[in-house]
């Protein structure tokens, strides 16, 4: 089984995880070719991460987009409730059924558990974190490989 993000999720992390890399404004088009996110999905994206405060965005002659707050100040949990809303079990895992509606089933709880985990792992990690990670495992971002150039 694969718990997975969707596209606007994943493109999401990656202008994220750039934005933390560069530490400064960036523009659209930059952001599209440097963290591989579609032109046509990265307005939606950032409109996301903007309403939820975690980017500030500029328009016109030197604008761009930027983290609003400090990497360090962003958890994956924000990034994540920001892009794909609550993570939630809406449908019964045993029956046709809204998870609300009438008695638990038996694997209710053994699932609310689960989801809790993943919850508190997505809110214990920073995008610092996630960044410095990423980062030795493949390699400087683009904004460091631009920095040392």
């Amino acid at each position: 089984m694969r718990l997975e993000l969707t596209s606007e999720g994943r493109y999401g992390l990656r202008a994220l995880v750039y934005l933390a890399g560069t530490g400064e404004m960036a523009t659209a088009d930059t952001i599209s070719a440097r963290a591989r996110v579609p032109r046509r999905v990265l307005a939606r994206v950032l409109a996301k991460l903007s309403r939820a405060g975690l980017v500030a965005s500029r328009g016109g002659r030197g604008g761009g987009s930027r983290l609003a707050r400090p990497s360090e100040e962003i958890t994956l949990g924000d990034a994540v409730e920001a892009l794909e809303g609550p993570f939630e079990v809406t449908r019964c895992i045993m029956e046709d059924r809204l998870c609300l509606e009438g008695a638990p089933c038996p694997m209710h709880e053994s699932w609310e558990e689960g989801q809790e985990t993943i919850l508190d792992y997505l809110e214990a990690q920073t995008l610092s974190e996630f960044v410095s990670q990423t980062a030795s495992q493949v390699g400087p971002t683009a904004g460091q490989e631009e920095a040392r150039a």
